[in-house]
């Protein structure tokens, strides 16, 4: 006989115990809520004044204070470079002056208004002037040398010299404008940082409040599980160790006791589970081993599984019958698309031969190295048949011209780019002849092809392409025996009896900035005869090789051109060649390799 009162008891004891704890529970999270909200929204007020005050303003005075550095190297340029009105310089000041600090200046005023020191409002109103009073130097300096012939003038070219002095309006005013935007930048700088340590306080504080109220709520919930396992923990662990065997799929070897309540009724119906999957399981085994005719009842007509597991048995027999048929179809396919993959390599590779004939159209002969130059050796070595690397001779007069070229990629892409650059230093050197200038006018060239958009957000997320290129230009007047030289990321060599000069190239790759941003410095070397000078890709220090496979990096290069120097212009080329091999061994070339060699 089954006693009724007994499972009540237990259950309102349950229900009793949940009760309370939710109860307690629900007042532990309303208090934590209350502690919570209130010192998130002191912490969003802090993160507010942070981005919309504190963080904006460092910005636009680290802005303006880069616009206002550039406008004293631009009107320095105004000063010491003849040139006409429409030189880009003076355009890029002018648009500084009129279009650029102004905006800058108007988006700092609403920033201002909300500064907690007054008195950095007043420094802010001193800047505006000092910028101001800047601005009319400078428009004094533009009407003195509006034009190219006003250079010619040197009383105007004394006057306007005049104010760049030591002590004189120009150094006053950016030293004035200096301190200004020194004091302005330290002062939003530690507001910032005394915010970020408040924030950080909070964030503790709310860490704090957090754990207490979690470490109520573990020890309630201790004490309210330990008085309810006390009734129904044996029946529940009969339950999982059942439906543990059942989630492993093996057969439940002993059934569930039924008790006389609700856990009762579950184990019944474990029970009755177990059994269905019992014969499942032996169906769905017959059909796995190919027997589509057995035989199989649901546990009644709710029972999806069953029916979906009796029409698994048909579509699988269907799908046996279908499969057999379909196996014959697709190995015919097979072999028509392994025709057409080969036709579709000879055209590819046909291809990339005919880009490497064109490619090599545009690379100067040995006659037409001689033309420039009396003695030069050129090792070119394409790692997939056509380069990205390119070499380029030219003679203007007595200026003689040469430059080893490393475009993007390699293959067909870098082939590509080649020729890109290979028509723009033709096109550039009808015009320029110093290293600086070319290579100022190819980065606007590359740039105005590669990023027709500019170096912006909108250009980044329209896909505009990173490809760009290093190269050394070197530009030798042969009468007065003077180099010139400019690079960017690529070094130039000269090797003087047995003794190697290596010139540093400026870091920065053709289009890979904005024009008129930065500029490339040119070198200048006086040279006696016998002196050959040197320009190379990094495709050779980059090759892996040699006994343990490691690179043969640029000091074992350096090397490597000191003793190729003392060799005529074949023997250079051959030597220079053997050693590549050598050292590769039989490792797979990473790079196209060029190496320019010049004898003066």
């Amino acid at each position: 006989m089954i006693h009724t009162s007994a499972p009540r008891k237990i259950q309102w004891g349950i229900g009793w115990r949940i009760s309370v704890g939710f109860g307690v529970f629900g007042l532990a999270v309303g208090a934590l809520f209350l502690m919570t909200r209130s010192t998130l929204e002191e912490s969003q007020q802090l993160s507010r004044h942070i981005d919309g005050v504190l963080t904006p303003s460092i910005q636009q005075l680290e802005a303006l204070d880069r616009s206002v550095s550039e406008t004293r190297i631009l009107i320095r340029h105004w000063l010491s470079v003849q040139s006409g009105p429409r030189d880009p310089e003076k355009i890029q000041l002018q648009r500084l002056m009129e279009e650029d600090i102004p905006q800058q200046i108007q988006g700092l005023l609403p920033l201002v208004t909300n500064w907690s020191d007054p008195a950095l409002q007043g420094q802010f109103d001193s800047l505006s002037r000092d910028i101001e009073h800047l601005f009319l130097v400078y428009r004094e300096v533009m009407r003195l040398l509006p034009t190219f012939q006003a250079y010619d003038d040197p009383i105007a070219l004394m006057d306007a010299e005049y104010y760049a002095l030591d002590g004189s309006s120009i150094p006053a005013f950016t030293e004035s404008i200096r301190r200004h935007m020194d004091a302005m930048s330290e002062a939003q700088t530690t507001a910032l940082r005394a915010s970020t340590a408040q924030m950080d306080a909070l964030g503790t504080q709310l860490q704090l409040y957090a754990g207490n109220v979690a470490l109520g709520i573990l020890i309630l919930g201790l004490l309210i599980a330990w008085w309810v396992t006390r009734s129904i923990v044996r029946p529940i662990g009969e339950l999982k160790r059942a439906l543990i065997y059942m989630g492993r799929g093996a057969p439940l070897e002993q059934k569930v006791e039924a008790t006389g309540d609700e856990i009762g009724e579950m184990a019944v119906a474990v029970n009755r589970l177990a059994d269905g999957l019992s014969r499942t399981r032996e169906f769905s085994l017959q059909v796995g081993q190919g027997q589509f005719e057995a035989e199989y009842t649901p546990l009644s007509e709710d029972d999806a599984l069953g029916q979906a597991i009796l029409k698994m048995r048909d579509d699988l027999a269907n799908n046996e019958r279908e499969m057999e048929a379909k196996v014959d179809q697709r190995t015919a396919e097979v072999q028509e698309q392994k025709a057409v993959v080969e036709s579709l390599y000879g055209d590819l590779r046909d291809s990339i031969d005919y880009a490497k004939r064109i490619q090599q159209a545009i690379l100067p002969s040995e006659k037409d190295r001689a033309k420039v130059f009396d003695s030069s050796a050129v090792f070119y070595q394409p790692r997939d048949g056509v380069s990205g690397d390119f070499y380029w001779f030219h003679s203007v007069g007595r200026v003689r011209m040469f430059s080893a070229i490393d475009c993007t990629g390699h293959g067909v892409p870098g082939a590509f780019m080649s020729l890109i650059g290979h028509h723009a230093l033709e096109r550039i050197t009808k015009v320029y002849t110093q290293p600086d200038r070319v290579l100022e006018q190819l980065n606007r060239s590359a740039c105005a092809l590669l990023r027709p958009g500019g170096f912006g957000e909108e250009s980044a997320q329209a896909g505009v392409v990173n490809d760009g290129m290093d190269l050394a230009f070197v530009s030798i007047d042969m009468e007065r025996m003077e180099l010139e030289y400019s690079g960017a990321n690529c070094p130039l060599y000269l090797v003087r009896k047995g003794m190697l000069q290596e010139l540093k190239p400026d870091k920065m790759a053709i289009a890979s900035f904005e024009p008129g941003t930065r500029q490339y410095q040119m070198q200048t070397l006086p040279l006696v005869s016998g002196d050959v000078i040197f320009a190379a890709t990094d495709g050779f220090p980059d090759q892996f090789g040699g006994p343990k496979g490691k690179k043969f990096m640029r000091k074992r290069f350096r090397e490597l051109l000191v003793h190729v120097a003392t060799l005529e212009s074949h023997e250079m080329e051959a030597a220079l060649a053997q050693a590549f091999l050598d050292w590769k061994g039989e490792e797979e070339q990473v790079d196209d390799v060029l190496v320019v060699g010049v004898r003066v």
